[in-house]
């Protein structure tokens, strides 16, 4: 037995199967197929149409050698399309009664002829891969769909590493759309980066705005979907604008990844310099015949005579010949699964249903069909244009590897990119653009400036890659983007950035950071003289004031000005939380010591005749009772709304910048909560302090004191009133202004409080008395019955 007859598809095996289901008296199955035999395309159909008859022949012939009993003949009925659409709808609609038709490649005939072929309930077999065709219920597509070309590029470039530099062009045709649909789809799946995709009408000569906007989006792997015109006419841009080195990669659909880019239509000559331009190109192809099978079948058609097939006498055939073939197998496999069921008959749809559980080994490779039975499993070629091919006079695309679809729906991988790498298997490696076998650096990237937090100074990343740019949230950050640099926030641990500026935070902080210190120790000098002049050298100037609640302003106004250098350099956590513990508390203490020295007074001027005096002791009792229901807030706060130092969305800039953000459990609904918290209490003490004031207006004190504090507790209502609404509204907007604006109406409240309750005493004891003991003094009587005088008898209450 020849060994080229015993393979061609294992008639054998198939037709003694036929026999078992259809009857064996001599019978015979038309087979009607549609092919251009004249016209444009009449080479191509020539050789598809003889290497259908050479296999119906050989299936004819070797079967009666193989069974004893004489199996039904198959006829073959070659019908011409004239490479029109017409001339296939004038065939079509004349065919005699068959058990199948098959098409050919062309997609216009293919989706023409459908509607005629449906109407016959016959399984309908194409070489068309368009989605078009598929809407029949009746077509079996015997090469995959060519959707499925934008998976397989999308993983190709996953699978190399090249999803984040990836550009596409494409034809706006019903070829190009169906395949970037895919390749978007799947990209978005595998977490591909899209850089650019441009598409444009088919046969556009001038695509320069096209291809200079793929470049421009910094795309190094440019996928191209598209026909042979379309391709060079790209490549002619792409040489212009210098994209044909070693730094890009091409990648093709099937319809330019073929040797027609690059040879003479008419002579086919290959156009040397041409292809040099297109090497290195990695594209797909269907597969086509190859393998121990395919190897057989050509022994035979090679010794074929030329004018009985045609294209015979060589060891090729056509593109789409071997799926002719393939296409009668799965028939006649069909048909075997379908007799298995008694009463069945051989329909459409019962072919097609039997096609699910039909695999066989053909000419081209496994054949296997999808879930549904209307197409084949994909399995394409990844071709190469390479220099190395050259040496054996070989110009063509070489196939390197194999791309292979799940076996079955649980090998569906959707997001899952750790199962891309399996369905490839590589027998070459890629040759790249210059012949170099490495795979290239594509990650070519646009130098940029940048601020290097550690250097304090701006530098420059070369190659724009060798610098990882960082956010500016906290002591880690060194090389920060250049835009960061005098944008009026800190966004440095060291604050470099804001050096040398026009509007410069560490200015600010100097200047202000002189002004503190010299406010502590003002501060500490009242501190100072108070113990001095309240209980060493007692004088009545700072007796009478009570010195113990002196020296309690003293230190809240110590603690206050320590807690707005938490305000100073970048913020942190610990920053964050110093300024509401330290300044929460500092006012309060400030406040109620005002308070209890007013409300002191207050309760003398009630008792003119009867002193009712409160003992330091009990005032410092209700001093600390004040800061009680302070200190359970802020521990509430911290917990439930924790001050954190975190990157927050500026609305100035639209860039993110570290900033004291009071998140945590309760998030800023608990901020504003705690926060308006303290200010109502504080509200409070602030409204009853200005109602003791108002109260003790007309009195007239030793040494003034209760005007001094009225004063003192309106200059710090004011102030609240003023700067709370302020900070508010231009806290997200400007950080410098709202910065100075708390800074300064904390600095100036400590400040003025102190300056109001020690400049009178230290003038007087300093400049009036020249530090000499004051003689004794009294308050003559107010003019007036609404008036009421605190002599120096009713001092005696006080100190």
């Amino acid at each position: 037995m020849k060994r080229g007859t015993t393979v061609v598809l294992c008639f054998s095996l198939l037709m003694m199967a036929l026999c078992a289901v259809v009857s064996c008296q001599e019978a015979q199955l038309f087979i009607n197929c549609l092919f251009p035999l004249t016209g444009k395309d009449a080479k191509q159909g020539g050789v598809e149409e003889a290497v259908m008859r050479k296999g119906v022949a050989s299936a004819n012939v070797v079967a009666p050698k193989l069974i004893t009993r004489l199996p039904p003949k198959l006829v073959l009925n070659s019908v011409d399309t004239e490479s029109t659409v017409s001339g296939a709808l004038s065939a079509a609609s004349k065919l005699p009664p068959s058990v199948f038709v098959l098409t050919s490649s062309n997609r216009e005939v293919a989706e023409a002829v459908a509607p005629i072929i449906l109407s016959f309930n016959i399984p309908h077999y194409t070489f068309s891969a368009s989605e078009g065709v598929k809407k029949y219920d009746n077509v079996i597509q015997m090469v995959p769909s060519e959707r499925h070309q934008g998976t397989v590029l999308a993983e190709l470039a996953h699978r190399f590493n090249w999803e984040f530099t990836v550009g596409v062009m494409s034809a706006s045709s019903p070829y190009g759309a169906e395949i970037l649909a895919e390749f978007v789809l799947r990209a978005s799946q595998i977490g591909m980066r899209i850089l650019s995709s441009q598409q444009f009408y088919p046969g556009t000569q001038e695509l320069w705005q096209i291809v200079s906007t793929v470049k421009s989006s910094q795309a190094r792997v440019i996928v191209n979907l598209m026909g042979v015109s379309d391709m060079q006419t790209v490549i002619r841009h792409a040489e212009r604008l210098d994209m044909l080195t070693d730094k890009y990669v091409w990648l093709c659909s099937d319809a330019c990844s073929t040797s027609q880019i690059f040879t003479d239509p008419e002579t086919g000559k290959v156009d040397e310099k041409l292809r040099n331009k297109f090497a290195g190109m990695l594209g797909t192809h269907y597969q086509t015949g190859h393998g121990r099978l395919y190897e057989e079948f050509l022994d035979e058609w090679e010794k074929e005579d030329i004018f009985q097939f045609a294209g015979s006498g060589k060891r090729e055939t056509s593109y789409f010949a071997p799926y002719g073939i393939e296409a009668l197998g799965a028939y006649l496999l069909a048909i075997v699964e379908v007799g298995k069921t008694p009463g069945k008959t051989y329909s459409a749809e019962n072919i097609i249903s039997a096609l699910v559980n039909v695999s066989f080994e053909g000419v081209t490779g496994l054949v296997s069909f999808d879930n549904d039975g209307r197409e084949r499993r994909a399995v394409f070629d990844i071709v190469n244009l390479r220099y190395d091919s050259l040496r054996a006079d070989y110009t063509d695309f070489v196939r390197i590897g194999v791309w292979t679809e799940g076996a079955d729906e649980n090998d569906v991988i959707d997001t899952n990119v750790d199962l891309i790498a399996p369905r490839f298997n590589f027998t070459f490696k890629p040759q790249f653009h210059g012949g170099s076998y490495d795979f290239p650096d594509l990650d070519v990237r646009n130098s940029f400036d940048y601020w290097s937090c550690n250097d304090g100074e701006e530098k420059t990343d070369e190659t724009g890659k060798s610098v990882r740019l960082e956010k500016p949230d906290g002591q880690g950050a060194n090389n920060i983007d250049n835009s960061y640099r005098c944008d009026e926030f800190i966004d440095c641990y060291n604050m470099s950035d804001e050096w040398g500026c026009p509007v410069s935070f560490p200015v600010l902080f100097i200047v202000y950071g002189i002004f503190l210190f010299l406010f502590i120790c003002f501060a500490v000098f009242c501190l100072i003289f108070t113990c001095v002049f309240g209980f060493c050298i007692r004088r009545k100037r700072i007796r009478a004031s009570s010195p113990t609640f002196l020296i309690i302003m003293c230190l809240a106004a110590i603690l206050g000005y320590g807690g707005l250098f938490a305000f100073f350099g970048q913020p942190h956590t610990v920053s964050c939380n110093f300024r509401v513990w330290f300044l929460a508390v500092a006012v309060i203490t400030v406040i109620s010591a005002l308070f209890v020295k007013s409300f002191r007074v207050w309760r003398l001027y009630r008792s003119p005749t009867e002193i009712k005096a409160l003992k330091d002791w009990q005032l410092i009792l209700f001093v600390i009772a004040s800061v009680i229901p302070i200190l359970i807030i802020l521990v509430l706060w911290t917990g439930l709304a924790t001050p954190t130092a975190d990157l927050i969305e500026a609305s100035s800039d639209n860039k993110e910048h570290i900033h004291c953000e009071y998140g945590s459990v309760a998030g800023m609904i608990g901020f504003y909560f705690f926060f308006f918290a303290i200010v109502a209490y504080v509200a409070l003490f602030l409204l009853f302090g200005i109602f003791l004031s108002i109260a003790t207006r007309n009195v007239v004190s030793t040494f003034n004191e209760s005007r001094l504090i009225a004063i003192s507790i309106y200059n710090i209502t004011f102030s609240a009133i003023v700067t709370i609404p302020i900070v508010f509204v231009l806290k997200d907007s400007d950080p410098f202004i709202t910065w100075i604006i708390i800074v300064t109406a904390f600095a100036y409240g400590f400040t003025a409080t102190l300056v109001l309750q020690f400049f009178p005493k230290i003038w007087g004891i300093v400049v009036r008395d020249k530090f000499a003991k004051e003689a004794s003094t009294q308050s003559g009587n107010s003019s007036g019955p609404t008036h009421a005088s605190v002599t120096s008898r009713d001092s005696k209450a006080i100190f």
